[in-house]
């Protein structure tokens, strides 16, 4: 098989070729089984050009058999669909000091993990390494790279407010690492990806309107708004972590006031001064089970916070769901319940709040949902 990270313009029949092959390719990805005229039918293609394709397909294993159709009066035909399996993709991320990548298929299968020490004075280097250890040892390598960010990625591919990813301003983190693997790849916001990910696994399945918020290092919020991301016009939606504690708004740097208090780091600052020991690895668990006076009032000025953000978010776009995720999923029930009283009370709206499902794994689910909705770039064409 050849592998074509950059193809050139299309020209001739070859290309038509490529362009009919992705088309087949990306409509078994999204609509599930057909048959070989459904697909005809669905692409626009003629009946022998959707067969040639479709044995070329099945002949490199991108597709399976998996039954026949009932018959309506003629003969049952055979319904064909994408081999989920055999499309593979490497998802990188950051956690704390370390850059880990998973080796996952298209049904969100783990394949293979890796971790190690990042380098923040190298971030294209550090993020290629790890992924081409994993590409050299796998049976089946990846097609495709997401790096989940831990910040913004502007609209021309550059990145911002990612300090975890040292001296990135005008580095186009994306472009760098195709030159580097020569694999293509997508760099997206991290709690996009989990929002993506709760969305189509988790605790927004089937929501086309929602915000989730990420509690952890930072605080984030995603917008999905007609089962899209909202990006903003910097592709800075979302970015609560900015929102004034009060009319005054202090000057903005590469963390706001209100991240700088209600992140678990803040949280963790406040118990200090308040003399509550918590343990770096539980803040927010160890936060509801402490039974005095300060961990009570602590607990509840948290809540209050997250409740806030919330609220704000329902006051702009009213989403039908709110999802918090990260150390936010560690309040006991009691303290859940509290915060789903004070958003329901105050916003405008009837608006469902509920917590993330999926942990480390919506990541993962969200990074299959993203590169999805460019087929073209999952697959390798058969020689040919």
């Amino acid at each position: 098989m050849l592998s074509e990270s950059h193809p050139a313009a299309p020209t001739g029949r070859d290309a038509l070729r490529r362009i009919r092959t992705s088309a087949i390719f990306g409509t078994l990805l999204a609509a599930g089984p057909m048959a070989r005229t459904d697909l005809a039918q669905r692409t626009g293609y003629s009946p022998s050009t959707v067969t040639g394709i479709v044995q070329e397909l099945s002949d490199a294993g991108y597709l399976r058999v998996v039954g026949q159709q009932e018959s309506t009066g003629g003969r049952r035909r055979t319904l064909i669909e994408l081999n989920r399996s055999s499309v593979t993709i490497a998802v990188v991320g950051l956690r704390g000091t370390q850059i880990w990548c998973a080796l996952i298929d298209l049904e969100g299968n783990r394949l293979d993990t890796a971790e190690q020490d990042f380098d923040p004075q190298d971030p294209v280097g550090s993020t290629a390494g790890i992924v081409m250890a994993l590409h050299r040892r796998a049976e089946t390598p990846p097609v495709h790279v997401v790096v989940a960010l831990p910040g913004v990625v502007a609209s021309d591919g550059s990145l911002a407010l990612a300090p975890a990813f040292g001296p990135v301003a005008h580095l186009r983190l994306a472009d760098e690492l195709e030159a580097a693997t020569g694999l293509r790849t997508t760099v997206e916001n991290d709690v996009n990806l989990i929002a993506l990910g709760e969305r189509v696994a988790g605790a927004g399945n089937g929501v086309d309107d929602l915000v989730l918020i990420h509690v952890a290092e930072g605080i984030g919020a995603t917008i999905i708004a007609n089962g899209e991301v909202l990006d903003g016009a910097s592709r800075s939606a979302g970015e609560i972590g900015f929102l004034p504690e009060g009319l005054e708004a202090s000057p903005h740097g590469e963390r706001g006031d209100f991240e700088r208090r209600w992140t678990v780091s803040g949280i963790q600052d406040s118990a200090v001064r308040n003399a509550l020991a918590l343990p770096d690895d539980a803040v927010v668990e160890a936060l509801c089970s402490t039974e005095s006076a300060a961990a009570r009032q602590l607990l509840a000025d948290v809540v209050r916070a997250w409740a806030f953000a919330a609220i704000v978010c329902v006051c702009v776009v009213n989403p039908a769901r709110v999802i918090f995720s990260g150390d936010a999923v560690s309040l006991t029930e009691e303290a859940r319940q509290r915060l789903r009283d004070r958003v329901q009370g105050a916003a405008p709206s009837l608006t469902e709040v509920v917590f993330a499902e999926l942990g480390h794994a919506a990541i993962l689910h969200g990074a299959i949902a993203k590169v999805m909705k460019s087929p073209a770039t999952l697959f390798t064409e058969a020689a040919g």
